[in-house]
C-alpha cells in the first residue's frame, strides 16, 4: 500500500487522533479533527461524529454543527473541555470544541465522520467489530494519524494510524500530578503532506506467558507490526527466553522477518511465546521491531515459569445454604469443583459433621470422598455436597477439607438449617401495580391466620415475566416482628406514593416486591415456599392473571397454596387503577380489609410447640409433633362438618390416604388442650 495520495478532493474532515484518558473519572477523552479546506458543519442536515461501541455498529451521533465553518484548523469533541486545555494546551472555545460525554471510547471503540447527507467521510475502527484484542486496540493510550492519510471513506485500515503502547498513559498527565499529556500524546501535529520517514508500529499488548517446569513452551499470545516508508525489511527479534512466529503453532524462533513491498508493511500479526526448557522462575524482556532507518520499537513481555509441586485448587465459590424441613432430608445439593497436577496422593475432600458429599448427584453420599490422580493430574471434578437426613432442627456450620499431601489444606465454608415443618400461619391475600408516577405502590398485602411470634421466619421473593420459582432464593426476609391472628400487614416498593395512595404507610419497603403487573409472588416459611400468586414459570401478559396497573385480592377462606391456583382470587382487570391518585377515586378500588378467613388456623398454638405437616398434602401420611410429646387425637372434618379421619398419632403420623382432595378442619387434642387448623389435601 503506497502512500502517494493527492488531495484534489480536500474540503474534508479528518479522524487525526484520540486519548483513552488516564484522569480520574476518565475525563478528558478526546477525538481529534483535523479539517483540510473549508467544511461548514452545519450544511444539510448537520455533520456528526459517530460512535461505535464495542462492535455494535455506528449508533451514537455526536453533533459538530456547532463548530460551524471551520478551514485548515484542528477541533475537538471531548467529555470535559477544562481537561483538554489544562493537558494539551488548547485554548478551548465554542468555535474548536465540542463537549459530549457520548464521546467516551473505552479503548476498544471505533468512530465515523458523516456528512449532513449521511455520507461516510471517514472512519477509524472497523464496522462491527470490537477492538479488544485487534491491531487497532488503544486501552489507556491513544492513536494518531500517520502524516500524508487522507480521510478514508470508511475504508479504515490500522496502517493509516500509529499507537501507543496498550496502558501507556496509566498514572501520567498533571490530573495524576505527572507531566502533561501533550509529552505523550501528538495532537496538533498532523500533517496533509505525506511523511518519508521509515516508520514502524507496534500494536497490542502480550499477557503474562506462564508454564509450569517441565510442561513448556507456555501458550501463545499475540501482537501486531506494521512499518511505512521502508527501505528495508521489518526484524522482530525475541528477548532471551521467549520465541516469535509468524504460524501459531510452528516456526518459532527467536526473530521473524516481515518483507517490506514498496515501503510498506501491513499490519501483520505476530505470535509470541515462553520457549520451553526453561527452570523455575520470572522472565521478562522487550520484542524489539527494527529497520534501516526507522526508530525501533518495543514491546514489554514477560513470562512465569513455576514450579512443578503438588498442587490442586477448589473452585466453584461458596455454596449455597443447604436446608430441608425436618424430617425431610436429605437438604439440596449443591458442589464444588477440584482439580490437581503434579500430585503423589490421593485428593480426599471430607464433609464436616452432619454434611455429606458424593461424586454422583443423588446417591454415593458419605463422610469424605477421594480422586485419585492419573498420572499426577486430576482434571476438574465436581463434588456434590448436601446437609445429612435425620438432623434435630437447628443450624449447622462447618468448612469442607480439601487435601493430597504433601500440599496444603483448603477450607470450604459450608452452612444449613433444619427448620422446623411450616405452620402456614401467614397468606397473601393480595397485589397490586399501582397507577401513580413509576407504576407505584407496587407490592402485596399479607394476612396471619395465626399469632406469628416471630416474623422472620418468613421471608418473601418475586418471580419477573415467567423467570421460574426463586427456589430458595429468598429475597426479602422479615424482621423479628410478632403478629396477631387476622392482622393484614403490607408491603411496599417504597412509602411515599403508597402512603398517597392509601392513606396510610405499608408495614415494610423493599425493591424485592418491584412487580409490574405480569410478575409472581412467592412467600417463605423456615425456607419452604408456602404460598404462591401467579404462575412462575410464565409471564402473565395476557393471561387471566394479569393485574398491569391493576390488583389481584385473595377469595375468603383459600390459602395458602404453595402452587397458585387462580380460582382462589378475584382480579381488577388491567388498567382499572389507572387515572386515580388515590385508592378511594379508582374505578375498581383495591378491596382493602376484605379478606377473612374463619377457617384459618386458628388456636393451633393453644398446643405448646404443635406442628402439623405437609399442608397442603399430597402423600398418605400427615405428620403431628409437639412440645409436650404427649398422647396427641386428631379428627378431621369434611367443609360440611362431617368427621371423614379420626385417629391417635402413631410415630408422629396419620394416614390419610382415604381424602378427596379438597379442604377440611384438623381438630388435635393433647393433653387436655384443643387447637383446630385447616387443611387442604392435594
Amino acid at each position: 500500500m503506497l502512500f502517494a495520495f493527492t488531495f484534489a478532493n480536500a474540503q474534508e474532515a479528518i479522524i487525526t487522533g484520540y486519548v483513552d484518558s488516564p484522569c480520574p473519572s476518565v475525563v478528558g477523552r478526546t477525538v481529534e479533527i483535523y479539517v483540510d479546506g473549508t467544511v461548514d458543519f452545519t450544511s444539510d442536515a448537520g455533520w456528526n461524529l459517530v460512535r461505535q461501541s464495542n462492535g455494535g455498529g455506528y449508533t451514537t451521533n455526536i453533533s459538530l454543527a456547532s463548530l460551524g465553518t471551520v478551514s485548515d484548523a484542528f477541533v475537538y469533541v471531548t467529555n470535559d473541555s477544562a481537561t483538554l486545555a489544562n493537558e494539551f494546551g488548547i485554548t478551548v472555545t465554542a468555535s474548536n470544541t465540542v463537549v459530549s460525554s457520548a464521546i467516551n471510547d473505552n479503548g476498544d471503540d471505533a468512530f465515523q465522520i458523516i456528512d449532513g447527507l449521511a455520507a461516510i467521510i471517514d472512519r477509524f475502527g472497523e464496522d462491527g467489530v470490537d477492538g479488544t484484542g485487534m491491531a487497532w486496540e488503544h486501552v489507556d493510550t491513544y492513536y494518531y494519524r500517520v502524516d500524508g492519510t487522507p480521510a478514508n471513506g470508511g475504508a479504515f485500515n490500522a496502517i493509516q494510524f500509529t499507537f501507543g503502547a496498550q496502558d501507556l498513559l496509566d498514572g501520567t498527565g498533571l490530573c495524576n500530578s505527572g507531566a502533561a499529556l501533550s509529552t505523550l500524546v501528538p495532537f496538533g501535529t498532523y500533517s496533509t503532506t505525506a511523511s518519508t520517514t521509515p516508520t514502524i508500529t507496534i500494536a497490542g499488548s502480550v499477557a503474562s506467558l506462564d508454564y509450569f517446569e517441565g510442561n513448556g513452551p507456555s501458550a501463545e499470545d499475540t501482537f501486531s507490526v506494521s512499518g511505512i516508508n521502508l527501505t528495508q525489511d521489518i526484524t522482530v527479534a525475541a528477548p532471551t527466553n521467549f520465541e516469535v512466529s509468524l504460524t501459531s503453532g510452528a516456526g518459532f524462533g527467536s526473530s521473524v522477518m516481515l518483507t517490506q513491498s514498496g515501503g510498506t508493511v501491513n499490519t501483520t500479526t505476530v505470535y509470541i511465546r515462553l520457549a520451553a526448557g526453561l527452570t523455575s522462575n520470572t522472565y521478562n524482556g522487550d520484542i524489539t521491531a527494527s529497520s534501516t532507518g526507522a526508530t525501533n520499537q518495543t514491546l514489554a513481555v514477560s513470562g512465569v515459569v513455576s514450579p512443578a509441586v503438588p498442587q490442586f485448587t477448589v473452585s466453584g465459590g461458596t455454596p449455597a445454604a443447604m436446608n430441608y424441613v425436618f424430617g425431610a432430608g436429605p437438604s439440596n445439593e449443591d458442589s464444588i469443583f477440584v482439580e490437581g497436577l503434579f500430585l503423589t496422593s490421593n485428593i480426599t475432600v471430607t464433609a464436616p459433621a452432619n454434611f455429606e458429599v458424593s461424586l454422583t448427584s443423588g446417591s454415593g453420599f458419605a463422610s469424605s470422598v477421594s480422586l485419585v490422580p492419573s498420572s499426577g493430574t486430576v482434571a476438574s471434578t465436581e463434588v456434590f455436597i448436601r446437609l445429612a437426613a435425620g438432623l434435630a432442627i437447628n443450624s449447622y456450620a462447618g468448612d469442607i477439607t480439601v487435601s493430597s499431601s504433601p500440599a496444603a489444606d483448603q477450607m470450604v465454608a459450608l452452612n444449613g438449617n433444619v427448620f422446623g415443618a411450616p405452620t402456614n400461619s401467614l397468606v397473601i391475600i393480595g397485589v397490586y401495580d399501582g397507577p401513580n408516577t413509576g407504576g407505584v405502590p407496587k407490592g402485596v398485602e399479607l394476612y396471619a391466620l395465626a399469632d406469628i411470634a416471630d416474623l422472620s421466619l418468613y421471608g418473601i421473593s418475586s418471580v419477573a415475566n415467567g423467570g421460574g420459582s426463586s427456589a430458595g432464593t429468598i429475597g426479602f426476609t422479615f424482621p423479628a416482628d410478632a403478629l396477631t391472628a387476622g392482622q393484614s400487614i403490607f408491603v411496599s416498593t417504597e412509602a411515599t406514593e403508597f402512603t398517597n395512595f392509601f392513606g396510610f404507610a405499608p408495614n415494610y419497603t423493599t425493591g424485592v416486591l418491584n412487580i409490574n403487573g405480569d410478575d409472581s409472588v412467592e412467600l417463605y416459611e423456615n425456607g419452604v415456599i408456602i404460598d404462591t400468586f401467579g404462575d412462575v414459570n410464565a409471564d402473565g401478559t395476557g393471561t387471566a392473571w394479569e393485574y398491569l396497573d391493576g390488583w389481584a385480592y385473595r377469595v375468603s377462606n383459600t390459602g395458602p397454596d404453595g402452587t397458585f391456583v387462580i380460582g382462589n382470587w378475584t382480579f381488577s382487570g388491567i388498567n382499572q387503577l389507572e387515572g386515580a391518585t388515590t385508592n378511594a377515586l379508582c374505578t375498581v378500588p383495591y378491596p382493602l380489609g376484605t379478606y377473612v378467613n374463619t377457617l384459618g388456623t386458628n388456636n393451633f398454638n393453644a398446643i405448646d410447640g404443635l406442628v402439623m405437616y405437609p399442608n397442603p398434602v399430597s402423600g398418605n401420611n400427615l405428620y403431628f409433633t409437639s412440645t409436650n410429646n404427649g398422647e396427641i387425637n386428631v379428627q378431621i372434618f369434611d367443609i360440611l362438618g362431617k368427621e371423614v379421619v379420626k385417629a391417635n398419632v402413631v410415630n408422629n403420623q396419620v394416614n390419610v390416604s382415604g381424602l378427596n382432595a379438597g379442604v377440611y378442619v384438623v381438630k388435635v387434642t393433647e393433653a387436655g388442650k384443643t387447637a383446630t387448623r385447616k387443611l387442604v389435601v392435594k
